[in-house]
């Protein structure tokens, strides 16, 4: 079975899935460049994990006529115990599987995951969009209250793991779009970084809104040492280097079409470490 464990976004990651794209040769021909770089960078990062002692889990890619799991951040999220799933799209079937039932809690159609619920020991960050229904907002506060988390709430509708990073207790990367950021971590050492230049990528149905995306922030922590980004920036290695992180590079030269960053591209399963204070 398939552990589940997850109380920040820094603790050892152990457990992770990690995208997956059609096969190049069962798609168009505007895709089949897309699909092998994209394969090619994926495995890449899958070496790049297994080498930190991470085992890593693929979804199934069955149906080329629909978008591929690519995104796996974009529909779970492990707090605490439990993986919560806010969607169920095809592909990840086996994965759930593997997981003990009762460490699965579903809240469907909620629009619940690691990409706009930011976990940091007992405090959690959900950034709630439109999509939530009244109901289900009020069933998962309450389930976080009663599994001994403070819970902060912003309204924009974002990804939120696309504006900010906590690569360490005090140690944030972050876009400038988050009035509050500072509020909700007061005293914080924070490093905004400046939105690069986008690669122009082809208009498709599965391609997403790359335009305001900055993917320097989307970081994948593999533990308060290490983390895992999609290229060089002088700015955020200054600022690694000052908190004793490691950066290690694993490029996606597709991130523009798919509107991905490393951290989109993963979802982890299972982080050693346990619920602490963070805010004492």
């Amino acid at each position: 079975m398939i552990p589940v464990k997850g109380y920040t976004t820094f603790h050892p990651l152990k457990h992770c899935i990690v995208g997956s794209v059609h096969a190049p040769e069962n798609v168009s021909d505007d895709l089949k460049d897309i699909m092998q770089t994209t394969a090619e960078d994926l495995d890449n990062l899958v070496s790049t994990l297994e080498a930190f002692d991470v085992s890593c889990y693929r979804p199934e890619t069955k149906d080329a006529t629909k978008r591929p799991p690519v995104s796996p951040r974009d529909y779970f999220i492990a707090i605490g115990g439990s993986l919560i799933v806010g969607k169920l799209i095809n592909g990840y079937k086996d994965i759930l599987g593997k997981i003990d039932k009762k460490n699965i809690k579903w809240f469907l159609d909620s629009d619940i995951s690691s990409g706009n619920m930011i976990r940091c020991g007992n405090h959690v960050h959900w950034d709630i969009s439109k999509d939530v229904k009244p109901q289900a907002e009020k069933t998962i506060l309450a389930w976080l209250e009663d599994n001994g988390y403070r819970t902060t709430v912003t309204r924009h509708g974002w990804h939120m793991d696309g504006v900010y990073s906590i690569l360490k207790p005090g140690v944030i990367v972050a876009t400038k779009d988050l009035p509050n950021l500072e509020q909700i971590y007061p005293g914080w050492d924070i490093c905004y970084l400046q939105n690069n230049k986008k690669q122009k990528s082809i208009d498709h149905e599965w391609s997403g809104n790359s335009a305001e995306s900055n993917y320097d922030v989307n970081i994948l922590s593999v533990n308060e040492e290490n983390c895992i980004m999609t290229e060089p920036n002088t700015t955020l290695f200054n600022f690694l280097e000052k908190n004793k992180i490691n950066p290690v590079i694993c490029k996606f030269r597709n991130k523009e079409f798919w509107d991905n960053g490393v951290h989109c591209f993963t979802q982890d399963l299972y982080r050693e470490g346990v619920m602490e204070d963070y805010f004492k």
